[in-house]
């Protein structure tokens, strides 16, 4: 059985100064917000070493909290940011889906699966943690990385970033969160639209159509990020946590909701057909085109592989 593994958390007397293959971790004392980038020379999409390393770090944050060590490293907020020019994300392994898929393997598409769905519902719930979460966004952000983007409690844009939900080009559909979280946002019949339209909308649009929060202009995604974190200090704290708390309450997002829907996934993936096949494979060379060296080190975190 193919599985995503990693070896704990990380030390929380090495904090702030972790170490990853795929991250770069930031502690902004200013805002009190530990910051989660992906690597400018990581690769662009969700590979196997990236997801082990973001489920690595959400247990490292959990043990920083048990800790104490928040009061010497004041936390209140996390924010997902990434510093490639361009791209935040590119979404899901396509080279892993395509591989396990001309191998049959769906033992390694459920467990590449479970794992973005552990992620998706950690981030949903701020990792049960007291904080605020944020994904400050640029760039193209699209599939698996707009379904976690829609997971954090908000989001800032910048108005020209990209956001699309590309599966339904290759005749499957969003597996990891999006049809919760969108519709948890603004309900079905949009939700409906996005996913089954498959088409790319800047983050103006994305504003518009309530999906996201606020908007930031072309390359100010961090400086927006951070002024909104200062803005009247704890009392804007709390209610915007008490705000992701009652949205929680009265749209409940559950792990097994999300198993069920990524186990539909999984299956549909690997009943798609060879043309469209072909095309997740000229999406690979796309992807591959825009990853860093990074990506030579990535396929030992998905065993069975």
């Amino acid at each position: 059985m193919a599985d995503i593994f990693f070896s704990g958390p990380k030390d929380p007397e090495d904090f702030p100064n972790w170490r990853f293959e795929t991250l770069d971790i930031e502690h902004h004392r200013e805002t009190a917000s530990i910051w989660m980038n992906y690597r400018a020379d990581a690769p662009q999409c969700f590979t196997p070493v990236m997801l082990a390393e973001l489920l690595q770090m959400r247990d490292s944050l959990r043990a920083l909290w048990r800790s104490g060590r928040v009061a010497d490293f004041p936390f209140r907020y996390l924010v997902m940011a990434a510093k490639r020019p361009g791209v935040f994300s590119l979404g899901g392994d396509l080279s892993t889906f395509a591989g396990a898929i001309r191998r049959k393997d769906l033992p390694t598409l459920r467990a590449y699966a479970h794992a973005c769905v552990d992620l998706v519902y950690s981030f949903s719930q701020s990792l049960d943690l007291p904080i605020v979460t944020l994904c400050a966004v640029h760039g193209q952000c699209l599939g698996g990385a707009m379904e976690a983007a829609l997971a954090f409690d908000f989001i800032i844009a910048e108005e020209n970033a990209l956001f699309g939900l590309p599966e339904v080009a290759f005749n499957s559909f969003p597996g990891m969160g999006a049809v919760t979280t969108l519709t948890r946002r603004v309900g079905s019949a949009l939700t409906e639209r996005i996913v089954m339209g498959g088409q790319t909308y800047t983050g103006r649009q994305m504003f518009e159509m309530e999906v996201i929060d606020q908007l930031a202009g072309p390359g100010g995604a961090r400086r927006a990020a951070a002024l909104w974190m200062q803005e009247e200090g704890d009392a804007k704290w709390r209610r915007r946590r008490a705000l992701a708390e009652a949205r929680r309450r009265s749209h409940p997002i559950t792990h097994e909701e999300l198993t069920r829907i990524t186990e539909l996934w999984a299956e549909c993936s690997a009943r798609i057909e060879e043309r469209d096949l072909r095309h997740m494979e000229r999406l690979v060379r796309a992807q591959q085109r825009l990853v860093g060296p990074a990506q030579r080190a990535q396929k030992p975190a998905l065993a069975a592989l």
